[in-house]
């Protein structure tokens, strides 16, 4: 016996032989002649060995060698047509990757994204979230989106939501211990950190306070928490203060399950800023100025 494997097309045509069990209607689904199907069926035997067929007058039927190979190169050929087709697919639907953080990811990108893909579900649009967002990700994406000011992303860069910043809680947290006319209040709270802030790349508690004009930042009972998601539940459930970016926190805001604390709203030049590739394909110019065009820079 021949050590040599056989091919997927010997195996299509064995597959589709067994499926028929008749050489002319098998030949005639392949598009070949019969002679020239039966010639490469007795090639295979020889190939392996063993008979596949045992030829009737009528038709052919397996054996059992050909029952084992059949049920084989059934299980083979579905997996490999599918994996065929998902590549194709793949290759048919362009793919934008874009990057950003977790919180800008959760409270408003995703909203956006679940309007953008109704719209265009020929383009495959790859959310990356992550913790540490830093200029020069969009070298590794399609797509980033960042939080500084425009000196940091240069001028490719196109401003998204600015940062104005407010202080948030719960309902109940406000209507029991509010209300809180001065920011100087909000000392006597539990304050809501997030860890891990940059004072110099957005606001902390610290700096917000100090913008606010209060100098005794001494505080009490203050929480701690490593995702804003994290920190804004906790605010919801009543566990003290948080501060609020306008843009993440406007359909908690909207729905009632967060109110400001106090009146006060501060602004700074940061944001986060759209940033892509100078010369990018067009789907990723799509998405692009679809974002531009659902975030109106200011609202």
């Amino acid at each position: 016996m021949s050590s040599n494997p056989l091919d997927v097309g010997c195996l299509r045509l064995f597959a589709l032989t067994a499926r028929h069990q008749n050489l002319t209607r098998a030949a005639a689904a392949l598009g070949m002649t019969q002679p020239a199907l039966s010639y490469r069926i007795r090639q295979i035997e020889e190939l392996l060995g063993v008979r596949l067929f045992h030829r009737r007058h009528r038709g052919l039927t397996l054996t059992r060698e050909g029952e084992a190979l059949q049920r084989a190169v059934r299980q083979g050929l579905e997996q490999i047509d599918e994996a065929v087709q998902s590549i194709r697919s793949r290759a048919a639907t362009p793919v934008v990757r874009l990057i950003t953080d977790f919180a800008f990811a959760t409270f408003r990108l995703m909203p956006l994204m679940a309007r953008f893909r109704r719209e265009h579900p020929e383009i495959d649009v790859q959310i990356v979230a992550t913790q540490s967002l830093l200029p020069g990700l969009e070298n590794e994406n399609d797509l980033a989106i960042l939080f500084g000011n425009r000196v940091d992303m240069g001028g490719q860069a196109r401003l998204l939501v600015p940062e104005r910043v407010t202080t948030v809680c719960a309902p109940g947290f406000r209507d029991r211990f509010g209300p809180f006319d001065h920011p100087r209040r909000l000392l006597d709270m539990p304050l809501i950190h997030l860890e891990g802030d940059d004072g110099s790349r957005w606001f902390t508690w610290q700096s917000w306070l100090a913008a606010a004009g209060v100098t005794d930042l001494a505080t009490v009972g203050s929480l701690s928490f490593n995702t804003y998601t994290l920190a804004l539940q906790a605010a919801q459930s009543g566990q003290g203060v948080a501060l609020g970016w306008r843009g993440l926190v406007d359909d908690l805001l909207a729905a009632g399950v967060l109110v400001p604390a106090c009146d006060l709203t501060l602004e700074t030049d940061r944001g986060y800023w759209l940033v892509q590739h100078k010369s990018p394909p067009p789907e990723t110019d799509l998405v692009a100025r679809s974002l531009a065009r659902d975030m109106q820079v200011g609202s």
